[in-house]
């Protein structure tokens, strides 16, 4: 179904004004929906079978500028059946007092992964969205001042004794800063938050609250996990995420495409290649030039993502296995995954930040040797992965603490947002590198492993922990295939460059844009607005990280459970906080 088609089919199911324009001038056309429609437009889009969107991708807050006056809110939806993309945006018009923050419908009624998503525009943009369940701030402290993705932010001079100085306080004292003052918070706003307090609260008089983290081994992370119980079963499980929060957006906003890269880097440290890839693929999509990429440099993306890929995997089953108590997979996982770290420090001069893949190319070519060392590498990893079935997939301790354990059924797990080898898991052959066939993907042959329940139950622990072994496996065939074309017909010429084709200015043409690629971890999306052709910045940068959306299910999974099942469980999805927390 094309863009008109589905525009046709909801003026004729809701009449003319749900849709109040349309936006045609970038690689992506937007509907604008009336923001009073946008709970049953999403309804419908779903529940109708000829559109079947069943899948939330992203929600971004937009502030437009002081200027402007407006906020909005960017909906990327998505059907898996049909592999079809749509842009909805809603906005209104707001004087920017914070006693009376724009207001909106909250999408949780038909989508769950809404709820984080909402709470972190709420958190970071300023945006209220009405019957939303728990509309707390999720990355930033419950008494925070402001909202830092607005426009006109101004922090407050001192967060608990500690000086925040944004912006920083110029010399000259005739442009000095006045910086934000505490001040009385609507009462509508708090109440989320009284009622988090007096569930809280009543649960301590029954039932135990135990705090399992921040600073836990088995939480992968600054991640704390607030547990309701009864005596050893678990009765709710509430996240506590932001800790290591380092707006990553704001960074974006100020800095240009070439210049956050290497924050990039940092949201998923355990594959940054990936990160990189996504960014980059993204603004030379929205520049023009993806088409112009050399073979050679899409083969050498490809080559170093599937590398990173097995250490971040590499570090998932590892770790998982210490989680569970095996001690031997940890430190064989740490052995093999040095001898990648090697190779891509080799490549990049750096262990695990890289800043390889640029915008239009790379920082350098591979290093002379590199393709027969990584050769040598595939021909010792491959009977290693067979000594680590062995010893841990196959074991029957680690079977029984991980099958019939955390099953995630697959239509919860495409409810809230779940992607990577979470989504696979539950039974959905779902591959970005397969569905959008982007870079070189589309010339190499490779599976999608899928869960099967052959252990317990399809969608169990045990299953989400072999997608990744077997992932492994495939990206093996992808690296050996990719080092057969890069010694062959794709092989260094002495006049390679392989920064021929860096632009001098990363300027775009004013448009909104959505780039999504595979990372390690699942979808990893950046949305990018571009309002001045003459600028290298963009107006707004959202991430979406692959592991925000796969913590939120975490609750919705552990009802019921044991305390000890609960490690088995957020150890089976693999997340890494600084993804998470951006």
């Amino acid at each position: 179904m094309s863009f008109d088609d589905i525009k046709i089919l909801l003026i004729q199911k809701f009449g003319e004004d749900v849709i109040i324009g349309e936006e045609r001038t970038g690689l992506q056309p937007a509907l604008l929906i009336n923001p009073d429609h946008i709970v049953e437009v999403c309804m419908e889009l779903r529940n109708n079978p000829k559109t079947y969107f069943d899948f939330l991708n992203c929600i971004s807050g937009v502030d437009y500028g002081v200027e402007a006056g407006r906020f909005g809110v960017v909906y990327q939806l998505s059907s898996i059946p049909y592999n079809l993309l749509l842009t909805l945006k809603v906005s209104r018009d707001n004087d920017r007092n914070e006693q009376n923050l724009p207001s909106f419908q909250s999408l949780t009624p038909v989508y769950q992964t809404a709820d984080w998503h909402e709470r972190e525009t709420y958190d970071l943009v300023g945006i209220f969205f009405e019957n939303h369940p728990d509309l707390r701030r999720i990355l930033l402290p419950d008494d925070w001042e402001g909202y830092p993705l607005r426009k006109d932010y101004v922090a407050a001079e001192y967060y608990k004794g500690i000086r925040i100085d944004y912006p920083v306080q110029p010399d000259d004292k005739a442009l000095q800063v006045n910086y934000k003052q505490p001040q009385p918070k609507n009462p509508e706003y708090t109440g989320a938050l009284d009622r988090y307090h007096k569930k809280i609260a009543d649960a301590a008089v029954e039932d135990m609250v135990l705090n399992m983290g921040p600073q836990h081994p088995s939480t992968h992370g600054v991640l704390r996990l607030e547990l309701i119980t009864d005596g050893e079963i678990v009765k709710e499980v509430i996240p506590h995420v932001g800790y290591l929060h380092r707006c990553f957006e704001k960074h974006a906003e100020n800095l240009t495409y070439q210049q956050t890269i290497p924050f990039t880097d940092r949201m998923d440290y355990l594959a940054a290649m990936t990160n990189a890839h996504a960014w980059v693929m993204g603004v030379e999509r929205m520049l023009g030039i993806d088409k112009e990429i050399p073979k050679r440099i899409e083969y050498i993306r490809v080559l170093v993502c599937e590398l990173n890929r097995i250490a971040s995997h590499l570090i998932a089953i590892g770790t998982y296995g210490i989680d569970i108590g095996a001690f031997t997979p940890f430190l064989w996982c740490f052995r093999d995954r040095e001898h990648i770290m090697g190779m891509l420090e080799w490549a990049s001069g750096s262990r695990m930040l890289y800043n390889y893949i640029w915008v239009g190319g790379l920082f350098y070519d591979l290093p002379v040797g590199f393709e027969e060392r990584c050769r040598e590498f595939v021909d010792y990893f491959k009977p290693k992965m067979v000594e680590l079935n062995q010893l841990l997939t196959d074991n029957q301790i680690f079977i029984s603490r991980t099958a019939n354990v955390g099953v995630l059924p697959l239509d919860v797990a495409i409810n809230y947002g779940c992607t990577g080898p979470v989504l696979r898991g539950s039974g959905l052959r779902y591959d970005l590198r397969r569905i959008d066939n982007y870079s070189a993907y589309p010339e190499l042959d490779f599976e999608i492993p899928i869960g099967t329940g052959a252990m317990g139950t399809v969608g169990d622990c045990w299953d989400r922990y072999k997608v990744r072994v077997d992932e492994i496996e495939q990206s093996l065939r992808m690296i050996e295939q990719c080092l057969d074309r890069l010694q062959k017909e794709l092989k260094r010429t002495p006049d390679f460059d392989p920064r021929a084709k860096l632009p001098r200015k990363l300027t775009p043409k004013p448009q909104d844009y959505y780039m999504r690629a595979e990372g390690s971890k699942g979808e990893l999306g950046f949305y990018f607005i571009h309002d001045n052709e003459r600028s290298e910045i963009p107006f707004r940068a959202k991430a979406r990280g692959p592991s925000y959306n796969n913590l939120s299910v975490v609750p919705a999974i552990t009802k019921g459970v044991m305390i000890a099942d609960v490690i088995a469980i957020i150890g089976s999805i693999d997340f890494v906080l600084g993804e998470v927390d951006r």
